[in-house]
């Protein structure tokens, strides 16, 4: 995404809307306040690099709520403050693919078909594997605990997802 956010600079805007810690450790535990929250996303920013406009969400997660709390998802939002395109998972060649489909028509969400877009896990790679570890193990061995312990409910719904496209 951050190779996204430079490659269209000056046509898009990006943002990351930081909303909770999805796998609590104990170096990063889930948010007991606002400012617990607002210095986790700064460390964020800061470990991380991030390129992006980091938005935080207030501490009961009300934009996360309004929006369908899904995980790791993106939206695409037309300068007219339609959505065209939101995904459960966030896979970088699909949202360029929708966001050249949104500049065709001049950046307005109303002009293009709505997408959208459920149990599109991304695919496993090594590298997914070494950016999930790396992120993870900083939170702490319960974060990586958990995250462990929730791989077979997201290996079921890829099934559950593949099997109803048969």
């Amino acid at each position: 995404m951050e190779s996204l956010a430079r490659k269209y600079s000056g046509s898009v805007d990006f943002y990351v809307l930081y909303v909770r810690e999805a796998h609590p450790g104990q170096y990063y535990p889930a948010h007991g306040s606002f400012s617990e929250k607002l210095k986790n996303a700064n460390d964020l920013n800061r470990e991380e690099k991030v390129g992006r406009t980091i938005l935080i969400d207030d501490f009961e997660g009300t934009m996360n709520r309004d929006y369908g709390a899904r995980p790791n998802s993106v939206y695409i939002i037309g300068s007219d403050g339609v959505i065209s395109y939101r995904a459960d998972w966030n896979e970088p060649r699909e949202v360029e693919k929708y966001l050249n489909v949104l500049l065709a028509k001049n950046g307005m969400g109303a002009e293009v078909a709505p997408v959208d877009v459920s149990d599109n896990y991304v695919q496993v790679t090594s590298r997914l594997l070494r950016i999930a570890n790396r992120v993870l193990w900083r939170a702490g061995f319960a974060s990586v605990s958990d995250s462990f312990l929730m791989t077979p409910n997201m290996i079921q719904g890829r099934i559950h997802a593949w099997l109803a496209e048969k």
